[in-house]
């Protein structure tokens, strides 16, 4: 019941009564009074504000410093036990002046899209053993920035499907969230399965409130993970799609503008089929340790088609369309199209805009010319491995209604205009512009209130404008012939096209037409 020993309790009550009280727990002399933690304090400052092992290390220097500069003069008996005390008392004495100083909590509150990372479950490279169906996606950002991250380029959202390595890819021409969702919308339309989950990195345009409820939404049933901050083994499938989708076919040039994303958009198009239809790979089957040495066993190469019709998920309509769609679609012509827009990519990068888009060679150049630049801009596609994450703050929302009078009203046509003409134009570059018109009403101090009617228009309108140019594709007849090469070959009768835009030709929708669109 006293919880001391009987020995102890003898000792105590055989003791007299004056003994007793002056045995009594807890009452000892106190050694660091008010007058030592007065003179420990202006030291914690000075030390700016250094922890109590740091400062009990520096006080015999700091002192002697201060004393000799006549910032402190302290009596004889506290400057002993101030030299005396250990480092946790130090920090006992000074728990309470730190929590109640102006600098405790100094750490910046955490951003928007690290409340979301808190709430996305990770998955490591070993957490796809329990989903052996197709839909499961890992997705990633590539930068065609050309070793610049400086200014407006391109961007490519990549998905890659685990059980079967169904790939697709779509030009994004701003890296946020509306744009990265709008173009995963886009994606799913395209895939031959349904979209189960998808598994991203930590980028905040992935990790954001748009792409959380989205996912979340009942009607969609998507589950979303991330990887590891800086594992990129945890995404090793879509890493290295994007070294031999993106880096292999498009290289590391930079891309800007639009003309670039519609040629993306129709290099991609032909690519996804090309490769899910005609392009084996292997795939892991087991892999055995065997002293200092791992041995791994690979089933038999087949294209994504084969592993998605072995998965055995699909309907028979579906994997028929699928076999169709294989039976429609000329490897050669595919190849021939991809080869195409990346000479017209060649001739964008060297600042030659019009006969890019025109998907003619230039009059002035030869056959040999045009090759040679061909050869240049495919030579450069085997260039070293380069790889950038980019972090960007997301702003948060406004929420509210407006209660102050809206700083560009004077101009609220213009912007939208600009923005029409240049949809990748930046906030610095529009406020540049405003404060030329009226430098009097503009300012560096509307650039945060800019940025939000950038992205609210951006939001707006990212379905009809900035999602990638798919189905605004060549006819493969216009590419059938070709004087230079005497290649000649046809897919489909009357300009049909043989290479669809959207998810619609799997079942057996065709467009027709002799240009673009």
């Amino acid at each position: 019941m006293t919880g001391y020993h009987r020995k102890s309790l003898l000792r105590r009550l055989n003791q007299r009564p004056d003994e007793r009280q002056t045995n009594l727990r807890g009452q000892h002399r106190r050694r660091y009074g008010p007058e030592v933690v007065e003179a420990l304090v202006p030291l914690w400052e000075a030390s700016d504000r250094l922890c109590g092992k740091r400062l009990h290390a520096l006080l015999p220097q700091l002192l002697e410093s201060l004393e000799h500069h006549g910032h402190v003069q302290l009596e004889k008996g506290v400057r002993a036990r101030v030299l005396t005390m250990s480092s946790a008392t130090i920090d006992r004495l000074l728990a309470p002046v730190r929590k109640s100083s102006g600098g405790h909590g100094w750490r910046r509150p955490p951003r928007a899209h690290s409340g979301v990372r808190r709430r996305v479950q990770v998955r490591t490279f070993k957490g796809w053993d329990e989903h052996k169906e197709p839909g499961w996606l890992e997705i990633d950002l590539v930068a065609h920035c050309g070793g610049r991250m400086e200014g407006r380029f391109i961007w490519t959202l990549v998905a890659t499907d685990i059980a079967s390595g169904w790939s697709e890819s779509l030009p994004v021409i701003t890296r946020d969230g509306a744009s990265v969702l709008a173009a995963i919308q886009r994606l799913r339309q395209h895939l031959p399965f349904p979209l189960r989950g998808i598994d991203a990195d930590n980028d905040p345009a992935f990790m954001n409130a748009l792409m959380e409820q989205w996912c979340d939404a009942p009607e969609q049933g998507i589950e979303l993970t991330r990887s590891r901050a800086y594992q990129s083994n945890d995404q090793a499938w879509v890493e290295q799609k994007n070294g031999v989708l993106i880096r292999r076919v498009v290289g590391y040039e930079r891309l800007v503008g639009l003309e670039a994303a519609q040629l993306l958009g129709e290099l991609y198009a032909a690519l996804r089929l090309f490769t899910n239809l005609f392009q084996p790979s292997f795939k892991l089957k087991s892999s055995v340790r065997e002293g200092g040495r791992i041995k791994r066993l690979h089933h038999p190469p087949r294209t994504p088609l084969q592993q998605l019709l072995r998965t055995g998920v699909l309907s028979d309509q579906e994997a028929q369309d699928l076999k169709e769609l294989r039976k429609r679609c000329d490897p050669v012509a595919l190849l021939a199209t991809m080869r195409s827009c990346q000479s017209r990519l060649a001739l964008l990068i060297s600042g030659q805009h019009t006969s890019a888009m025109a998907g003619e060679p230039l009059s002035w150049q030869t056959p040999e010319q045009e090759k040679r630049e061909l050869e240049g801009f495919l030579q450069g596609l085997q260039a070293l491995w380069r790889q950038s994450r980019p972090r960007q703050k997301k702003p948060k929302p406004r929420q509210g209604r407006r209660s102050r009078v809206d700083p560009f009203e004077a101009h609220a046509d213009l912007i939208p205009q600009w923005l029409a003409a240049e949809p990748d134009v930046g906030s610095q570059e529009l406020l540049d512009r405003l404060i030329d018109l009226d430098p009097q009403r503009y300012g560096p101090q509307h650039k945060r209130t800019l940025q939000r009617r950038i992205r609210d228009w951006r939001v707006a309108r990212v379905e009809m404008r900035w999602v990638p140019f798919i189905g605004q594709m060549r006819p493969l007849t216009s590419l059938a012939s070709d004087g230079r090469n005497g290649i000649r070959h046809q897919c489909r009768p009357h300009g049909e096209f043989c290479l669809p835009g959207s998810y619609g030709a799997l079942h057996g929708s065709t467009s027709t037409g002799s240009g673009p669109g």
